[in-house]
């Protein structure tokens, strides 16, 4: 074989000593084992001068685990008392400050700098990823709150930990020119579409704070996370800059290294010490030094010394997602790239071969990475890469032009930020177009054994691809390579079938469904026994009965319909005849009886009971509907739900708009309600104060993708996050449930459904 695989031993050794904590004894014998290799490495040879011994893998993973092991012991990690579950009053502070500024609640990395144990204030760093319900101030350093601990099982944290107390700061954070640069950046994004504005401080600097719910879990679906996390390509792509820049004013070679490896550790600055910076700017930095030494670059053999050096300096990168997917998405693009794209050559163009190469080389590698961090794949991931890689050089070469100016020059980089702005919001509609196709996340095997199927996956692969191109023999690559092609075929066989006909499982204790019925709406309450209530009915042939086949509603107690308008009524006489059973069909005051026979009035103030279910009818007053617009003729319902942590409420406002709802609530005014469906899907004329009163835990926003009203309206959305309210919009996430758990309103997506 051509390739040197000796620093796959050094990192190997020095990742599995950092990941896990390896008892005394095991370190002796590793220790007596390295002392008998060595014994051996001194002994007379016969063989040739320069070849290396057989035992020179295992030698050197044991100097890397040794080497590892033994500065772990030297300086052993600080940890709380005893007990997987307790509540202490610690100081804190958060790894990245940001995380925790500019919204009503808190969470990201943070750590332990001291907790208080036996009357006295013990100094412990303890890495936690912490959450809560509070915000905190901008610039907030340090702060004392009491946090309930949950002991972690893996990861690059001990615990997980919950604010159960306000925070109350101790020092503060002075901002940096690069904080300065940031928020400048950020404000010169005003402009943008939605997507854009939220992805190009990721892409560039890997800043996700500005990224909702919705859009992340889209990334995440469709395999793009990955581009608004710094990577390598962003340092090599700004190195190349760099040097091209010196050589066109003719700087020489040794201070054109330097200075590059200047400009890098800049960069890394400016970014934060992310895992995958670090990885990246070591990297290229001990690249750029072994090509000023005449060593070559030994792609391979840097990518092993950087993370054995990384994992020495800090130890707990061993166990870091970001550190492993960073670490194996390169080391799959030194090793299998060059083979996949001799294989992909055959029937590609040389560019796309080479393409789709890169993105599946770091595919296999990543993989059991991803499973172990979320259960399931992305099916659309290689397609979606491919797509939006080429536009990936032009948003950072012309983004970070545009963050160098927009300080000095805020005119022309407010101008030019549109070229990388069109290209980030291509890609935030990518992401939303490629999660909501069917099949788009694949669910994979739960626990340790599906984590060690991808591991035993990934790892045949891999070798095999290795063998195919790296051995001399004609019959063993022919061998190699047929048997990767067979278990090839036999994955796809597997998973396009199951990609056609899986559904995901619907949880069992569901209490609420919004329907994907696109610009409509339609609500489903579960009671039960296959037995439910529906609210409103969508559109005609909006999918409103596939809804209630994958719910498994088969008859309806109940069916309310709060006003005439298509996109509430229009699907009742599909409902009519589809043989669902109906046992009562009820209206508003304000409604036309003609138009649906056999309904029955709700009068204001009427109030029912079934089960542990309640509802009780708000409007509309007779008086005024009698005269109103349709919209204004909505029926206004709060059901409420008991459950074994008390009553849980929800608000169902029909699309009522302002003067009618305030005029409404004004005669009959109401409290708190942990569930608001938005009025009007969220339009303007909805009204923001009902928010206000109302004061949701979790709203609820019917409406269909791209539509002509330009539903939902920011301020909707904007006072939503003021008050600190869940947002689930079926244009982003398809049909929801809510689910009433010990913890509050559980909100899951089923998807959009194919239409």
């Amino acid at each position: 074989m051509n390739t040197d695989f000796r620093g796959l031993w050094l990192l190997a050794g020095a990742w599995v000593a950092a990941y896990f904590t390896l008892p005394a004894w095991v370190l002796w014998c590793s220790l007596a084992l390295l002392v008998l290799l060595l014994a051996l490495l001194l002994r007379a040879r016969h063989d040739q001068a320069h070849s290396a011994p057989w035992f020179s893998g295992p030698l050197i993973l044991l100097l890397g685990l040794i080497a590892v092991s033994m500065l772990g012991l030297s300086n052993p990690p600080c940890q709380l008392p005893a007990g997987s579950e307790q509540q202490r009053r610690a100081v804190v502070s958060f790894q990245d400050p940001a995380s925790a500024q500019g919204g009503a609640s808190a969470a990201g990395p943070a750590q332990i700098q001291r907790y208080w144990n036996q009357d006295r204030w013990v100094q412990c760093q303890v890495p936690v990823y912490l959450s809560g319900e509070y915000g905190l101030p901008a610039h907030a350093g340090e702060f004392e709150v009491i946090l309930d601990l949950d002991a972690a099982q893996a990861g690059s944290f001990d615990w997980w930990a919950r604010a159960a107390s306000e925070p109350k700061v101790r020092s503060w954070v002075e901002p940096t020119a690069a904080d300065f640069l940031k928020q400048r950046f950020v404000l010169s994004l005003g402009q943008l579409p939605d997507n854009a504005q939220a992805l190009l401080p990721g892409m560039l600097y890997g800043d996700r704070s500005g990224q909702d719910e919705a859009l992340g879990d889209a990334m995440k679906t469709s395999g793009l996370s990955h581009l608004t996390a710094v990577s390598g390509s962003n340092i090599a792509l700004i190195a190349a800059i760099v040097l091209v820049l010196f050589r066109l004013f003719s700087v020489p070679r040794a201070p054109s290294a330097i200075l590059t490896i200047g400009v890098v550790g800049l960069f890394t600055w400016f970014v934060g010490p992310d895992p995958s910076v670090l990885r990246a700017s070591l990297m290229g930095s001990i690249a750029v030094i072994s090509v000023l030494l005449g060593r070559g670059q030994g792609s391979l053999g840097i990518l092993c010394l950087t993370g054995t050096v990384l994992l020495v300096a800090d130890r707990s990168l061993g166990a870091e997602p970001a550190f492993a997917l960073s670490v194996l998405a390169t080391l799959g693009i030194i090793m299998l790239a060059p083979a996949l794209t001799e294989i992909f050559a055959q029937f590609l163009p040389s560019w796309l071969a080479q393409l789709t190469a890169i993105c599946c080389a770091a595919q296999f590698t990543c993989l059991p990475v991803i499973i172990a961090l979320n259960s399931n794949f992305s099916l659309y991931s290689l397609p979606t890469n491919l797509l939006v890689a080429p536009l990936l050089p032009l948003i950072t070469s012309v983004g970070m032009v545009c963050l160098l100016l927009c300080t000095p020059l805020p005119g022309f980089s407010g101008v030019l930020i549109w070229v990388p702005g069109l290209l980030a919001e291509s890609i935030g509609k990518a992401a939303h177009f490629t999660s909501g196709l069917p099949g788009a996340a694949r669910p994979w095997p739960e626990g340790l054994g599906g984590i060690m199927l991808a591991v035993m996956l990934a790892v045949v692969l891999c070798t095999l691809l290795i063998v195919g191109r790296e051995t001399e023999k004609l019959r063993v690559r022919q061998v190699a390579l047929g048997v990767l092609g067979a278990i090839l075929v036999c994955v796809l066989a597997l998973v396009l079938p199951a990609t056609l006909f899986y559904r995901e499982k619907v949880p069992p204790q569901w209490s609420i469904a919004m329907c994907d019925v696109g610009q409509g709406d339609a609500f489903v309450i579960n009671l039960g026994d296959a037995r439910g209530w529906l609210i409103d009915t969508g559109p005609p042939e909006s999918g409103l009965l596939a809804c209630l086949d994958r719910l498994g509603i088969q008859s309806l107690s109940k069916v309310f319909i709060t006003h005439t308008h298509n996109d509430h009524f229009g699907g009742v006489e599909e409902l009519e005849d589809s043989g669902v059973q109906i046992d009562e069909r009820l209206v508003s005051t304000g409604f036309d009886l003609e138009l649906w026979p056999g309904a029955q009035v709700l009068e204001p103030g009427t109030q029912q009971v079934a089960g542990d279910i309640r509802f009780e009818v708000i409007g509309p007053e007779a008086k005024f509907a009698q005269f109103a617009e349709p919209n204004d003729t909505s029926l206004v319902l709060r059901f409420s739900f008991a459950t074994k942590n008390g009553i849980v409420d929800f608000f169902a406002a029909g699309d009522m708009e302002t003067e009618a709802m305030d005029r409404l609530l004004k005669l009959h005014p109401q409290g708190p309600a942990a569930i608001l469906k938005a009025s009007h899907h969220g339009a303007r004329n909805g009204g923001t104060e009902i928010l206000e009163q109302i004061h949701p835990q979790v709203l609820l926003i019917s409406v269909g993708e791209d539509n002509s009203y330009g539903h939902p309206h920011p301020q909707t959305l904007e006072v939503a996050k003021q008050i600190g309210a869940e947002v689930f919009r079926t244009d982003q996430s398809g049909t929801v449930l809510l689910t009433f758990t010990t913890e509050g309103v559980l909100g899951t997506s089923l998807g959009t459904p194919v239409r």
